[in-house]
């Protein structure tokens, strides 16, 4: 039995096996090689040069780790909470903030996704008529084409649904009492639309310099996952909160200002290389701040019966507006192989210092032989 409790021990990965590995490794690869050059140039010497040569490959690999974030690495950059503010002023402002950036930002003041979606469909019809939604590109420049089709894309996805509009395939089989629900339920569901979604499908017709942005940028769904995801995490750790899962709650838009200075809009090649050497050049990282807002829903949005699908969450709108403020904490990935690297090279050149000054006394002792 005590010979069965030492395999299962044996067997247990985290710990015993691990480390019974790495000790295997080292004893039949550097204890091979030590063994070698022991055999043939002394203990003492061979000492040396098994320690010079691992203590120089160390300083290799640690420099690999230290130029791509790999290996031993610290700890990744993550979203840190500043404070979480409930509801705005008048104007949309986060007058409770203690952040200063955070005040400027007017984010309910913004126009909806479907109202942009609904200005930007009448401007489409106001310039190419009734069929602009299945007219052609011919005639059309590059950049006119683009922004038909951010347009054309953006209104199949969150423009104005009626009885109407919608497709043979979803009236099928369904009353005319039917469809006027449906059509009202899609309806609601695209003037729900957050402008965080909207910019993940058609970011060219939203105006980045609003007035109400204040020199915040509109992160996309896609481009905002890790900052909501941390601020899931932090209202939910929240205690002045009374949220049990992320149902009880529907994210909304995603913002951010500072950090480095990315790539221009529409960036060609040269501009994606010349950012890159500048913000290596750039020593100091200024400070980034995100923000994500999200609001409660209704009980009766997320009562589920068993057997049926899903309902869509419905924000309640006599809840406030929760922002969760948090800063870019930008961590420290590469310290750790930093300092592999300039810890091993500081060995090893002291190893080769050893070895110079043990061959300039072997040298010198064998010159003395040599006269006598």
């Amino acid at each position: 039995m005590e010979m069965l409790d030492l395999i299962a021990g044996l067997a247990w990965d985290p710990e015993i096996r691990g480390f019974l590995a790495v000790l295997a490794m080292a004893v039949t690869l550097m204890g091979s090689v030590w063994l070698l050059l022991s055999s043939n140039s002394g203990p003492r010497l061979g000492t040396l040069l098994a320690l010079a040569a691992l203590f120089g490959w160390m300083a290799i690999m640690g420099s690999i780790w230290w130029i791509y974030g790999i290996g031993w690495a610290g700890d990744a950059p993550t979203w840190v909470e500043v404070e979480i503010v409930e509801g705005t002023d008048d104007e949309g402002r986060l007058t409770y903030a203690a952040l200063d950036e955070a005040n400027i930002l007017q984010a309910e003041s913004l126009p909806t996704a479907h109202e942009i979606v609904v200005d930007a469909g009448a401007a489409a019809e106001s310039d190419y008529g009734s069929n602009w939604l299945t007219m052609g590109t011919g005639g059309l420049t590059s950049d006119e084409v683009a922004h038909l089709g951010e347009v054309q894309t953006a209104w199949l996805e969150f423009g104005t649904v009626t009885a109407d509009t919608l497709t043979a395939d979803q009236t099928e089989g369904l009353s005319d009492a039917e469809i006027d629900d449906l059509a009202a339920e899609e309806q609601s569901k695209n003037e729900a639309t957050t402008l965080s979604e909207l910019a993940a499908v058609a970011p060219g017709i939203i105006d980045p310099d609003a007035d109400e942005l204040g020199g915040w940028t509109l992160l996309s769904t896609a481009e905002s996952g890790e900052a909501q995801a941390s601020a899931i995490a932090i209202v939910l750790e929240s205690n002045d909160f009374s949220f049990g899962s992320q149902v009880e709650f529907k994210l909304l838009d995603a913002f951010t200002i500072g950090g480095k200075e990315g790539l221009p809009d529409d960036p060609n090649v040269w501009d994606r290389v010349w950012t890159k050497v500048r913000q290596t050049a750039q020593i100091t990282h200024p400070t980034r701040y995100g923000i994500v807002q999200l609001q409660q829903v209704t009980e009766e949005s997320i009562t589920n019966l068993p057997g049926t699908a899903p309902q869509r969450p419905v924000v309640d709108t006599e809840e406030p507006v929760v922002s969760v403020v948090m800063i870019r904490d930008l961590g420290n990935v590469r310290f750790r192989p930093a300092m592999v690297t300039i810890g091993s090279l500081l060995i090893f050149f002291a190893l080769c210092y050893m070895l110079h000054e043990r061959d300039k006394l072997v040298m010198a002792r064998r010159a003395e032989f040599e006269g006598a």
